[in-house]
């Protein structure tokens, strides 16, 4: 940086005396800080997103000007030479005029002048020249590929800003909107498919296709998030050197360019003893101005008007989202309190205790022939009953009741406190001989219906739970005796089976991630449990113990293995469009081989083939 002692070597010391440094006086002081709110403002706090006007409005302008006081002062220089070399010529032809005679005093004195102020004029212009004009031109030239370099810094990492700012908003949206018409299909999925089986394949397909577009929403949103939070970083890191960098080489070059001025106005003081009074003011004037004051004054005016960005955090979808139920809770408590009437028919059955008394409920007796009948008939279709929803026929409410309370008294007295899951029940119950005839024509008659509805939710749950009702000291059960049922030789039976398997994992997957557990009905959010794996990491391909187990279901009721394997092969291939990229994966984990294949139904053998 330029000193302003160095003119007291050319001779001129006598000129430097008297001559004040720049300062603010401490009233300007005191205005200025008033004036700035008593802070200094700088480019990364205030300006951290105007770099484009930092760099059109300040930074270009002060190397353009700086480079026209570079070319002005080489033009001083040179005119200050061309006026020593002036006075010497004019010296010269006085002193021929002189040389033959005595010069007089005043004439001696007046050559003197010229004499000295031809050389005064010569010092300046070098001094101008090196002193002044060199040192801002290699401030210039150090400056010139720094300033290069920020300003691609600069354009780059607020280009990614920008960029990342506005893909995460985009993606965020997305995401949001996936969520929501995720949760919508997979809680309708999860209403309805028990109940209007002739709707449960398009609700089914909805559900897997509305889950794999939220898990790649998902993944999309997770990637712009995690850019958007590395652009933050960015900014708080690189741009904030940048801007840094950016203001101490302008604040150096206002330095520079204030020293510079005040050593011409040193030299200038030196050579115009005559003028003095003109430099006075004009060092006055000088001493006025600060340009760190106006280099102030200009991040007052172009201070940014938006706060500097946090990370953004998480939020669960259902703190954005505000699904309808569109009818499903009304569904679900449909079916809730027709399995809340069936549940003392059940308990008969098992011979349980009720749920408040600790002695043998008086209603504990079997039901009698006219009860059996009516709800025979009621399960296998053949009397009609109004649901109470539109498109809801009285048999499918009947059998998805009728399973939801035998699989809510066989949860309940394992452990009474614990809720009820759609998965199998935690342990078998042994049934008295005439308990266990009742129960084996309920479950035919219930076949009947669902053979007859093709309802294959419901006839999933009566295969399912037909292994948990044993006979009384024996290993016989109710599936034993429905054995030979023509819904099990049924090939759309099974292929429609495993694409319910199939939507009842999306769902679960949906609802235990998803959804908002406050507006789930609470017969479904029982069923958030079973998927409390999902809630670790967004997956693609969810599996289920059914889904584990369902080609040994097929091969525990007489199907060969390899009809088995070849039916859930042909059955996933006809679903790979919906199914997409996980479609390999379920072909792995759902076609084993034969001595891989988990049992069925607990450490029972395999049947005999048909």
């Amino acid at each position: 940086m330029l000193e302003l002692d160095e003119p007291a070597e050319t001779g001129a010391s006598s000129s430097n005396a008297g001559v004040p440094a720049t300062s603010c006086p401490p009233e300007d002081q005191e205005a200025f800080q008033e004036y700035t709110g008593g802070t200094p403002l700088t480019f990364r706090e205030h300006l951290w997103d105007r770099f484009e006007a930092i760099w059109g409005r300040r930074i270009g302008p002060s190397r353009k000007m700086l480079e026209g006081f570079i070319c002005c002062m080489r033009e001083r220089a040179q005119l200050e030479r061309q006026y020593a070399r002036g006075l010497l010529h004019s010296l010269a032809k006085l002193q021929q005029t002189t040389s033959e005679g005595a010069i007089p005093l005043p004439l001696e004195a007046v050559m003197s002048n010229l004499q000295h102020r031809a050389e005064q004029c010569a010092v300046l212009a070098e001094e101008i020249d090196q002193d002044v004009a060199d040192t801002v031109e290699r401030m210039l030239e150090q400056h010139a590929e720094v300033s290069r370099r920020m300003h691609l810094d600069g354009v780059s990492l607020m280009r990614h800003w920008h960029s990342a700012n506005q893909g995460v908003d985009g993606a965020e949206e997305r995401y949001l909107q996936a969520c929501s018409a995720a949760e919508l299909e997979a809680v309708q999925c999860a209403a309805f498919s028990a109940l209007k089986p002739g709707e449960w394949k398009q609700l089914a397909e909805r559900t897997i296709r509305a889950s794999r577009q939220a898990v790649a929403a998902e993944k999309d949103f997770q990637k712009a998030f995690h850019k958007f939070n590395t652009s933050v970083d960015l900014q708080e890191k690189q741009m904030a050197a940048v801007l840094d960098a950016a203001q101490d080489m302008e604040e150096k070059r206002a330095m520079c360019l204030q020293d510079a001025v005040m050593k011409i106005a040193v030299f200038d003081t030196s050579w115009l003893r005559n003028v003095q009074y003109d430099i006075d003011s004009g060092v006055q004037a000088l001493e006025d101005s600060d340009s760190l004051q106006d280099l102030q004054a200009f991040m007052q005016r172009n201070r940014s008007k938006v706060a500097f960005p946090l990370k953004k955090i998480w939020r669960p979808p259902w703190d954005a989202n505000a699904a309808s139920d569109s009818g499903f809770s009304q569904a679900a408590d449909l079916t809730w309190r027709k399995s809340e009437e069936l549940r003392p028919l059940v308990r008969s059955l098992l011979n349980r205790k009720g749920p408040d008394s600790n002695h043998s409920d008086e209603n504990s007796g079997l039901p009698n022939e006219e009860e059996v009948r009516r709800l025979c008939d009621l399960l296998a279709a053949k009397a009609s009953e109004p649901a109470g929803h539109e498109g809801v026929t009285g048999g499918c409410l009947a059998r998805s009741a009728f399973c939801s309370a035998i699989r809510a008294e066989l949860s309940l007295s394992f452990a009474p406190d614990a809720p009820v899951r759609s998965g199998e029940p935690p342990q078998a119950a042994e049934l008295s001989e005439d308990a266990f005839e009742i129960a084996v024509s309920l479950f035919q008659a219930a076949l009947d219906g669902a053979d007859k509805d093709s309802d294959v939710w419901n006839g999933r749950d009566l295969l399912v739970l037909s292994k948990f009702l044993q006979l009384q000291d024996s290993r016989k059960d109710v599936l034993l005796r429905v054995y030979n049922h023509p819904l099990w030789s049924r090939v759309t039976f099974w292929e429609d089976l495993l694409l319910a398997g199939l939507a009842e994992a999306h769902f679960q997957l949906v609802l235990s991630r998803w959804a908002s557990p406050s507006r789930l009905p609470e017969s479904l959010s029982c069923q958030v449990a079973d998927a409390a794996s999902a809630k670790r990491e967004v997956q693609e391909v969810v599996m289920t113990p059914f889904l584990q187990r369902y080609m040994a279901y097929m091969v525990s009721l007489g199907i060969n293995f390899e009809q088995a394997r070849g039916s859930a092969v042909r059955t996933l291939r006809k679903h790979v469009e919906l199914l997409g990229t996980s479609h390999e994966a379920y072909l792995q984990l759902i076609t084993h081989e034969a001595n891989a294949m988990p049992l069925a139904f607990g450490d029972e053998g395999k049947r005999a083939t048909r």
